[in-house]
């Protein structure tokens, strides 16, 4: 698959680095193809999404079979790399020195900052990182044998060096924390050859780095200068740094010219290491690209006093941050739903030239956000009313059941008085029988004692008389008559006393009886009243209570009702559509019209749908108008014609053009690209640079980004 993409050829004499060439050709066609893939998917999505007919529309260019078939391709190969990219992961080693406190030399101020913070900095882009600081000759020897032990297995090995260093003879040496040079012979003993770093390096079958930033002001170099000027008198060059030699399969920086002195800077870092951190800190720049601009920031940050030296012998590219670029995380994260994964990016990346494009997708997102969250809370909001109905019909069944019970009781309570009362009036009815029947006893008992009195007055005036005619025969007539007279006399006082007594006993009797008659008349009558009463609650509590009965059966009928349609009704369900007149229905599809000419609304989704609710507030918006009209109507037609302007203004981004309402990429002809402002410039041409060492540029990749397939050329 690889040959698919692209060829490069190697020079027969430059086999000492064609596993280099191989390892990394293979990461490189793996980044491009990973980046083309992400594009193609990023700039075909749109057209996708809008469709096969809204595209011819709209005068987007259609996505033809074969860009159909290059897109499924591109897709299998980034399912490939997937596969693949664990197996390919680099191993990068680092030996970061940095001397500062020198025994025989005064110490410098920035070395052992450089080398702190270089190797952070390598850390975080995924090298191994042996960090050494002010070592002395034997240490110094221990960690480049540690190095190139671990530089055998690595697939990139890099060195940097940070503190004083020199040349002799044209051979370049860094010098150890307790370097003491008296006479050229402790070159050899009391120094580092670089010759040495490279013996290490060389190692390594992968990518090999030597960054240098040692050239300082050395007085060490000054007193063997010295020394060798008594004894020869020659004066030789000890400032500097040699031009490099023999760096094949090698990448070599300068932090300055040959032959010159390194600036050692004033704040916390030199020049070249302020450089060298801030460049490597951007994903995506291949090796040359990012020491080239190292040598421009040290150029600038000097004011043209110190330009580093570089030398690259290398053919394939190498990316020393390998994170993703801001275009390659964009191409693939452009169609995310995700309002965090945006957001992010534009955290991380606020300057990005995709940064418009971002902030357009997380406005576009943040509205789909805040529309799903009203139409949620409004589906809730209907929810809660349906459950609070179904909650008062439920409560309305338990009152009318607890009003039919009641009423029940009470029909059960009046029938229980009912029968009670009627209980009462059949026991007066009995007691009022035997009242009058004992009355009827008595009148008959006391006519008969008046009937025996009478008989006994008689028997005793009988009496009287007999006596009294013995009286008259044993006295005087007189006597007798007199005697007779008030016997009769006393007799008929007696008598009538008797009489009166006996006709008071019978009044009073009488009136009792009459008043007692009367009474429980009365309380008979007043108790069959109260009987009537009582059936005819009766009867009223039992109709009531049949009708509570028929009102209860008809709530819980339509409680049961209730809670089956909020049962069944999904929560994602959309609101119901709302009833309007044939007279309205009818004014939908002219006020969409004039929502079209206006630029609001591009649609044709009837009244209640989110979009056509959103074009009618957005011309309510932009219209100053106090509210959106919630339904179609006349006067909203008339309004909407009366506008001969467009009232909404466009949502398209710079870099895309409204088609139908659609905004849709801008296209610029051959030769040309897409400038930030949305407007079509002339390509730059690429820069001709001179490489040490380089591949012929017949076929070269790198130059343009192009590469081959099925006899076809590529280019970004």
């Amino acid at each position: 698959m690889w040959g698919m993409w692209g060829r490069l050829r190697v020079r027969p004499r430059q086999a000492n680095y064609r596993k280099i060439g191989s390892l990394a050709r293979r990461r490189s066609l793996i980044r491009k193809t990973r980046d083309a893939t992400n594009a193609l998917v990023g700039a075909d999505h749109v057209a996708l999404l809008l469709g096969a007919d809204e595209a011819h529309g709209s005068g987007a260019v259609f996505m033809t079979w074969k860009r159909r078939f290059l897109l499924s391709l591109c897709a299998l190969c980034v399912g490939l790399l997937t596969q693949l990219s664990p197996s390919l992961a680099d191993k990068r080693v680092a030996l970061v020195i940095g001397n500062a406190n020198y025994k025989n030399t005064p110490a410098l101020a920035n070395p052992a900052n450089d080398a702190s913070d270089v190797a952070q900095a390598l850390k975080a882009i995924g090298f191994e990182v042996t960090l050494a600081i002010d070592v002395d000759k034997r240490q110094m020897d221990q960690a480049l044998a540690q190095f190139a032990r671990a530089s055998t297995k690595a697939d990139a090995s890099l060195f940097y060096y940070a503190g004083h260093g020199m040349q002799y003879q044209g051979r370049n040496y860094i010098m150890p924390a307790d370097a003491s040079l008296e006479d050229e012979i402790s070159l050899r003993y009391e120094l580092t050859s670089i010759e040495e770093v490279k013996a290490a390096l060389e190692r390594s079958n992968g990518v090999r780095i030597m960054v240098l930033d040692a050239c300082r002001n050395n007085p060490l170099a000054q007193r063997l200068v010295r020394s060798i000027t008594v004894n020869t008198r020659d004066i030789p060059n000890v400032q500097g740094y040699a031009r490099p030699e023999k760096t094949q399969g090698m990448v070599v920086i300068y932090a300055t010219q040959a032959d010159d002195v390194a600036n050692d800077g004033v704040g916390r870092n030199s020049p070249f290491s302020t450089a060298f951190l801030k460049e490597i800190k951007e994903p995506g720049l291949e090796i040359g690209t990012m020491f080239r601009r190292i040598g421009e920031d040290v150029y600038q940050a000097t004011n043209g006093r110190q330009s580093p030296e570089l030398s690259i012998s290398m053919v394939p590219e190498y990316y020393l941050n390998q994170a993703e670029t801001d275009q390659a995380i964009w191409a693939r994260i452009r169609v995310s739903a995700d309002a965090d994964t945006i957001r992010e990016f534009l955290n991380r990346y606020p300057n990005s030239f995709y940064a418009p494009d971002a902030k357009a997708r997380l406005d576009l997102l943040d509205q789909a956000a805040r529309e799903k969250t009203a139409a949620q809370q409004l589906e809730k909001q209907k929810q809660d009313a349906a459950a609070a109905e179904a909650a008062r019909l439920k409560q309305d069944q338990a009152d009318r059941e607890r009003i039919a019970a009641a009423a029940q009781a009470r029909e059960q309570e009046l029938a229980a008085k009912l029968a009670a009362a009627e209980a009462e009036r059949q026991r007066m009815a009995a007691e009022l029988a035997e009242k009058t029947k004992a009355q009827s006893d008595v009148d008959q008992r006391q006519q008969s004692e008046r009937a025996k009195a009478d008989e006994e007055r008689l028997q005793h005036e009988a009496a009287l008389r007999a006596e009294i005619e013995q009286r008259k025969a044993a006295s005087s007539q007189l006597e007798k008559d007199r005697l007779l007279q008030e016997a009769l006399a006393k007799d008929r006082e007696k008598q009538i006393a008797d009489e009166k007594a006996a006709a008071e006993r019978d009044r009073i009797a009488k009136e009792n009886a009459d008043r007692e008659l009367q009474a429980q008349q009365e309380r008979a009558l007043a108790l069959k009243a109260e009987v009537a009463r009582l059936e005819q609650d009766a009867a009223q509590a039992k109709a009531n209570a049949a009708a509570e009965a028929q009102k209860a059966a008809d709530a819980q009928k339509a409680a049961s009702a209730a809670e089956k349609t909020a049962a069944l009704t999904p929560p994602s369900q959309p609101a119901s559509r709302e009833a309007f007149s044939p007279e309205q229905a009818a004014l939908v599809a002219p006020i969409q019209t004039e929502l079209q000419r206006l630029g609001c609304y591009f649609g044709n989704e009837d009244w209640n749908s989110a979009a056509m609710k959103r074009g009618v507030a957005r011309f309510a918006q932009y219209a100053k108008l106090a509210a959106a009209p919630d339904a179609p109507s006349a006067s909203l037609l008339d309004d909407l014609k009366a506008r001969r302007d467009r009232v909404c203004p466009s949502e398209c981004s710079l870099r895309e053009t409204e088609v139908g309402g659609r905004c849709v990429a801008k296209t610029c002809g051959r030769g040309e690209i897409l400038s930030r402002t949305g407007a079509c410039v002339a390509k730059p041409a690429a820069p001709r640079e001179a490489v040490a060492n380089a591949a012929p540029k017949a076929r070269e990749i790198s130059k343009g980004r192009c590469f081959s397939f099925n006899g076809n050329q590529y280019c970004e």
